[in-house]
């Protein structure tokens, strides 16, 4: 479910979406491709595919994670996404439940695509 059309030359922005969900996860990427036309969007279905699959792309700007903080912060993925830079946007119950940290950001759910789009916007070069 990853996209292949990386170019590390040019440091493509990249963004990942790890969510069990298919149709959550799919909702997200079409809302990142939307937001982002140039990016290149990883749909990863396990820790270990996105882990892999970070290691395909130079820099990342956010990393949308259902799961729960504690289990995934420190992990090898939680560190995987702090070396390409990334920003983490935490889904999932516990994550509400904890709420948004220095660590990580919350979207709280049911969440619809202008929900997405702030998340997006938060530390992007157009939208401060």
């Amino acid at each position: 479910m990853a996209q292949t059309r990386l170019d590390l030359a040019n440091r493509t922005p990249s963004y990942l979406v790890l969510v069990p969900e298919m149709l959550v996860a799919h909702d997200i990427a079409l809302t990142i491709s939307d937001f982002d036309a140039g990016a290149v969007v990883i749909c990863a279905r396990s820790k270990g595919e996105a882990v892999a699959a970070l290691y395909l792309v130079s820099t990342l700007e956010i990393a949308f994670i259902a799961d729960c903080p504690g289990v995934f912060l420190g992990s090898d993925l939680h560190s995987h996404i702090l070396a390409k830079g990334g920003r983490v946007v935490m889904l999932g119950v516990e994550a509400e439940r904890k709420g948004p940290t220095s660590v990580f950001d919350v979207l709280c759910q049911p969440f619809d695509t202008e929900a997405v789009i702030a998340k997006l916007r938060v530390g992007h070069p157009c939208f401060g």
